[in-house]
């Protein structure tokens, strides 16, 4: 089976998307499938990737999020389709995209399967294109969703990452859904052997790992920080560390914040798993206070090392936090709220964070290894060619 991934949600600096295509072209290749994925770039390039293929189509920026580029007619997406002939193609992008791919489809013998995975909330990617603008967030997430329902409609199968995005897409009436979810590289995102021995001899540090753009709720978390070092600098408790590990637009704005207040630092970008593992095991706990996750790689990897998270009782986030009990919630969209729940983190023992942090690791190996996601999807793309007839 010959599957070509394509989606203009991937960044060269972070995000889940870059993670998930690393993992596919590790763990499908041992079922037989040839995985290629295409992504525009700045200039054309084909190498490996894995033990995939990837193909980089010139293409330019995405109004409003430097962070991405987009193709464009020019970028020759349909003869790449032509040349490679694939049984399956995988959009992880449903505006303009899918009419690119249809096009290049009709050039061939044999119609692939066309299955989309469901990676972007529609409401994150309205907050990133209207940031100021809260008032018309509503109806344009509206409109995006109906325009996602259309596309899937007309594809063979639909990937969804967490029960949440199921119940919202299920919502929404989108056909042939497929809870696939993804994984963590649970070798590299393990338990440091001297975990308790760290949080010991270390301020209690609270880090958010991930890509710096609006729809992550930055905001939030900066005012919850204060708010919570306040309520510490009250009780005269020690300061509580927080640490941004990523990279994206915002930057700036972060390292501003950093050098205007004590206790917070911005990391360089780390691209390695087993780095990124690293600095994730050095903290009391990850904090992702994004309620639009589709899935969260970030707290997906936080609990693969045992360490606990700080999240939204909403979206996905919430939902790993509720089957897992491992974590510290807070009311989504709340800062005073999240700001109480750091105060909990700056306030637990080191064998509370330590039982947190076991109840993640097991839950991650329960459900979401890549080999079980690779099991899962192999499945996804035989039922779409199954529909495809």
């Amino acid at each position: 089976m010959k599957v070509l991934d394509i989606t203009s949600w991937y960044s060269a600096s972070a995000g889940g998307i870059k993670r998930y295509y690393r993992e596919k072209a590790r763990a499908l290749p041992r079922r037989g499938v040839l995985c290629h994925f295409a992504v525009p770039g700045e200039v054309r390039a084909s190498e490996p990737f894995g033990e995939g293929t990837l193909h980089t189509l010139p293409g330019p920026l995405m109004p409003g999020n430097a962070s991405y580029r987009r193709f464009t007619r020019a970028s020759g997406l349909e003869a790449l389709i032509e040349d490679l002939q694939p049984d399956v193609i995988e959009l992880g992008s449903h505006y303009t995209l899918p009419l690119m791919v249809e096009r290049g489809v009709r050039r061939l013998r044999v119609r692939p399967a066309v299955v989309g995975f469901f990676h972007s909330h529609p409401d994150q990617v309205v907050q990133n294109v209207t940031p100021g603008f809260p008032l018309i967030r509503k109806p344009i997430s509206d409109l995006t969703w109906r325009l996602f329902r259309h596309r899937h409609a007309a594809y063979d199968a639909t990937l969804i990452a967490s029960g949440h995005m199921e119940s919202l897409a299920s919502a929404w009436r989108i056909p042939r859904l497929h809870r696939v979810g993804l994984g963590v590289d649970v070798d590299a995102f393990k338990p440091a052997v001297d975990r308790a021995q760290r949080l010991a001899a270390r301020p209690t540090t609270v880090t958010y790992v991930g890509r710096f753009t609006a729809d992550k709720e930055l905001d939030l978390l900066l005012e919850g920080y204060l708010r919570a070092r306040e309520l510490l600098r009250a009780a005269g408790a020690p300061p509580l560390h927080l640490r941004f590990l990523g990279d994206g637009p915002l930057r700036p704005r972060l390292e501003d914040f950093a050098a205007a207040t004590a206790e917070v630092t911005v990391s360089p970008y780390l691209d390695r798993a087993e780095e990124i593992a690293e600095v994730i095991s050095d903290s009391a706990a990850v904090v992702v206070p994004s309620q639009t996750e589709t899935f969260s790689f970030s707290t997906a990897e936080a609990l693969g090392c045992g360490v606990p998270v700080v999240g939204p009782r909403a979206g996905a986030v919430g939902e790993f936090l509720a089957e897992s009990g491992a974590g510290f919630g807070f009311e989504a969209g709340r800062a005073d709220s999240l700001a109480r729940s750091l105060v909990d983190v700056s306030d637990a023992s080191r064998a509370r964070l330590l039982e947190l942090g076991a109840r993640g690791r097991d839950h991650i190996l329960r459900e979401f290894t890549w080999d079980a996601v690779a099991g899962r999807l192999y499945t996804a793309y035989e039922s779409a060619l199954a529909h495809r007839g």
